[in-house]
């Protein structure tokens, strides 16, 4: 089977970019693909930027790496569903699967069965908006695209058969309890249904509106429940738009049709890559190897794909999918920078939840609350938000919000009785200490900047509770029990129950809003800093590779996963900006590459991707609520941001294949610090690093 839709794909969208303003299109420099292998967890179909549809194949349902559907490792594609986790550690969504086939299908056992469609990697293509797959075996070839609402899918029939489109009701990630589903047909070439289920949200309600391009001859049904439409053998094309709505099936036929009536499948296609360029050109980078153009990119991309838009078309804006206990630590920081505008929309689907629900959301689904990790971390997302001067919504509300959230047990168990959480009454005690001490301190942030004094006190001095289960015999953090006894035996190298997907060794240094405190109780600057230093160094691979979110590792870091995430910057706190520099440079280029594998762990929403953009420009959020960032070393000669506020921000670097910084200055003056304002960043300019091979002298 001839099939090159790909380099028609990119032909059309050329034409509707504009060879003149785009000639070389960062849509083309994005590759799908990265983060679909190893633990990843993302996927390569097609979504819109901040998308409620992501219509992407399905590879498998079962087991850690299928929380995305897909692993880059499968040589077989059970279908095409309509929605899907992109980086997640957890699994869920995947509805409705659309799987196509030619000539008879069997029943078996009262169900019916296509086998799983086997593929090559060489008949597969992913770029932003679109993807596409042949199946020469089945005489299938399938391309997809998506608008924000709605997935378009295109079939490609060969050979002698009716044209099949297996639709199974309740397939999904995980193994979700199905409460409801139901399924109808509105005319010849129009159908519908609803699916309510819960596996890591409850009662998940989805619903759809098809509409296909040509007409279903044949309906069948199943008790499993599944649809199998049949179509005329002389169909060589058939289009399908596929409209869903988490409200009921006529918003999703209204989002169907608002989206794409009177459009083609090549329309939609070249309309979702003009979304992405225009997305992606918030950026420019000038320099650097294809590969590294590529991680670039790809990152970016993947910090646009989330939060998904769940509301309809026709009402308010309403985001969900919010992996907070990751992405406050650096996706949030770069996203008040290039995008304030989604940040507020964020931030005022948080506080719809709170009216709703009398707390701000932990880790929203959908409509629901997984209550999945641990501390509260709508907090530093709305507090930084507000600190960086983004005052779009209530300051007053949005305080009152988050001190309510802060008292609430569902997010601070027995913190506030004993001023820790404790081991023998909940798990995760140290970890959950530690981020919401940094968390109330957030709240004094804000607090102060209200003017709201007695608010600001109580929360300071909230903020030091870290120290009660700072264990100077040790100098670790420990777990304590509810009678005030160290939790026995310790061994740093060990995980525990105390601990949240890691060892004590990273959540040693987890007081990013304290550190000079924190220093002193480590002993002083000397004491801390072989501390540091043996977190990268010390290498214990037999007692930590059996933690399956602990990877990415160069000693004890574990980049793989978001606790170490600000631990290379600290070095410049201990005046050892050098150090900082050095490691996140090796970060970048040991831990992330152009392949499949190359994200070193679950990719969160956007997280692990923000820390390479934001480690690659040349600045980065180490302690957000400080709106303060922490100078590394470019990896690019050239890098213009439009921020935000309308103002450009360029970064240069004259030798951006050296790691060591030997000056920096901001528009044309010198810099005497490692460190560099977010108000100062908004007034736009130049920073310029002038790089060296060695370390600059003290």
């Amino acid at each position: 089977m001839s099939f090159k839709q790909p380099f028609n794909y990119l032909a059309g969208c050329l034409l509707l970019i504009g060879a003149a303003a785009c000639s070389n299109p960062h849509i083309t420099e994005v590759d799908p693909f990265i983060g679909t292998g190893f633990h990843g967890h993302t996927f390569p179909g097609a979504t819109t930027p901040n998308g409620l549809v992501q219509l992407s194949p399905d590879t498998r349902t079962e087991d850690w790496d299928a929380c995305s559907g897909y692993h880059y490792s499968d040589n077989a594609i059970l279908g095409f569903s309509h929605t899907h986790l992109s980086g997640t550690g957890c699994a869920d969504l995947g509805d409705f699967l659309f799987t196509p086939a030619v000539g008879d299908v069997h029943e078996v056992d009262g169900k019916y069965v296509i086998k799983p469609l086997p593929f090559s990697h060489e008949n597969e293509k992913a770029l932003p908006g679109y993807y596409s797959v042949s199946f020469p075996e089945r005489g299938v070839a399938v391309e997809l695209s998506a608008t924000a609402r709605t997935g378009a899918h295109r079939y490609h029939f060969s050979g002698e058969g009716k044209r099949h489109i297996l639709i199974d009701l309740i397939h999904g990630m995980g193994e979700p309890e199905i409460h409801n589903v139901n399924f109808g047909q509105i005319s010849e070439d129009e159908i519908s249904g609803i699916k309510v289920q819960s596996w890591w949200v409850p009662n998940r309600g989805v619903y759809f509106n098809a509409k296909f391009s040509e007409p279903i001859e044949n309906i069948e049904t199943t008790d499993y429940p599944q649809v199998l439409l049949t179509f005329s053998e002389k169909v060589k094309d058939l289009d399908v738009f596929v409209g869903i709505s988490m409200t009921d099936e006529v918003q999703a036929r209204e989002n169907r049709i608002k989206e794409t009536e009177g459009k083609s499948f090549s329309k939609i296609v070249a309309e979702s890559a003009l979304a992405w360029e225009n997305k992606l050109k918030v950026i420019e980078v000038e320099g650097g190897s294809e590969d590294l153009r590529k991680i670039f990119y790809t990152s970016l991309y993947h910090t646009m794909i989330t939060p998904n838009l769940i509301s309809d078309c026709d009402a308010d804006p309403f985001y969900s999918t919010l992996s907070l206990w990751d992405v406050f630590r650096t996706w949030a920081p770069l996203q008040n920078l290039i995008n304030p505008e989604l940040i507020s929309g964020m931030i005022d689907s948080m506080l719809e939840s709170y009216d709703r629900n009398g707390i701000l959301p932990v880790w929203p689904l959908a409509h629901g609350e997984t209550w999945c990790m641990i501390g509260y971390h709508s907090i530093p997302v709305i507090a930084d938000a507000w600190l960086c001067g983004i005052r779009t919504f209530d300051g007053n509300k949005a305080l009152d919000a988050m001190v309510s959230s802060s008292d609430q047990d569902e997010t601070s168990p027995g913190y506030n009785q004993y001023g820790y959480v404790p081991s023998d009454l909940y798990s995760q005690s140290v970890s959950e200490t530690l981020e919401m001490a940094y968390d109330d301190w957030c709240i004094a942030r804000m607090a102060e900047d209200l003017g709201r004094k007695d608010v600001a006190e109580k929360y300071y001095e909230r903020s030091k509770r870290y120290v009660n289960l700072f264990d100077p015999a040790t100098r670790f953090f420990r777990g304590k029990d509810s009678k005030g006894n160290w939790v026995e035996p310790f061994n740093p190298l060990v995980k525990t129950h105390d601990f949240t997907e890691a060892v004590p060794w990273q959540f040693r240094f987890f007081v990013p809003h304290d550190f000079k405190n924190f220093e002193t109780l480590m002993g002083g600057r000397e004491q801390t800093l072989a501390a540091l230093d043996s977190l990268f160094t010390y290498e214990a691979l037999e007692l930590t590779d059996d933690i399956v979110d602990m990877t990415g590792l160069i000693g004890e870091y574990a980049h793989g996963n978001e606790p170490s995430h600000n631990m290379a910057y600290l070095f410049a706190y201990l005046d050892e900006p050098a150090k900082t520099q050095h490691y996140v440079r090796r970060i970048l280029s040991e831990l992330y590459s152009a392949t499949p594998e190359g994200i070193s762990g679950n990719e969160d929403c956007g997280q692990m991707s923000a820390w390479y953009v934001m480690s690659a420009l040349g600045f980065y959020p180490a302690c957000p609520g400080s709106c303060e960032f922490v100078l590394t070393s470019p990896i690019f000669s050239k890098t213009t941001i439009k921020l935000g506020n309308g103002k450009v921000l360029t970064v240069t670097a004259d030798h951006p294949e050296c790691e060591y910084i030997s000056e920096v200055s901001f528009n044309g003056k010198l810099l005497n610090s490692s460190f560099i304002t977010y108000n100062e960043l908004l007034q736009g300019g130049t920073l310029e690093f002038k790089l060296s091979e060695k370390p600059a002298e003290k």
